[in-house]
């Protein structure tokens, strides 16, 4: 479990809403790609969201929040993988449906437009399809000061 401090800013229909206390300094580190803070800061926006919660919590308090590591690698080759295969199969169907003389010209427009527009569908619902689905954070304790 990859482990993160947020703060509770606060609690609307059954949700706690949470928001990193991690500020991003890494921008210096030489360390950053194997930082758990700096992936940390990567994965969760710098704007408060939305996370199902068992516990008792109010506005103010610190806690602990963690993802399961084992997701990132499937949720990595998905986000890679997806744009490339999108690309593929457009220009394939492309390839099969024009006649010889039109593709030749229009495959690597369709490929490209095909490209653009998963990276433009991730990106528009990457909160959704990342938090929610993917990672989906839990709050797993209150912060104690040996975490700070």
């Amino acid at each position: 479990m990859i482990e993160e401090q947020a703060v509770v800013t606060r609690i609307a229909d059954g949700q706690v809403w949470i928001r990193s206390l991690h500020a991003g300094g890494c921008g210096g580190c030489m360390q950053k790609a194997a930082c758990v803070t700096a992936t940390m800061a990567k994965l969760l926006p710098k704007r408060e969201f939305s996370v199902d919660c068992d516990m008792t919590l109010q506005a103010g308090d610190q806690v602990v929040v963690a993802i399961d590591d084992a997701h990132l690698l499937s949720t990595s080759l998905l986000l890679y993988m997806a744009p490339i295969l999108a690309m593929l199969t457009a220009v394939g169907i492309a390839s099969q449906s024009m006649p010889a003389a039109v593709a030749e010209s229009w495959l690597p427009v369709i490929a490209l437009v095909s490209l653009l527009t998963v990276f433009w569908l991730i990106h528009r619902f990457q909160a959704l399809f990342l938090l929610h689905f993917c990672f989906k954070p839990q709050i797993i304790r209150r912060a104690s000061p040996a975490d700070a």
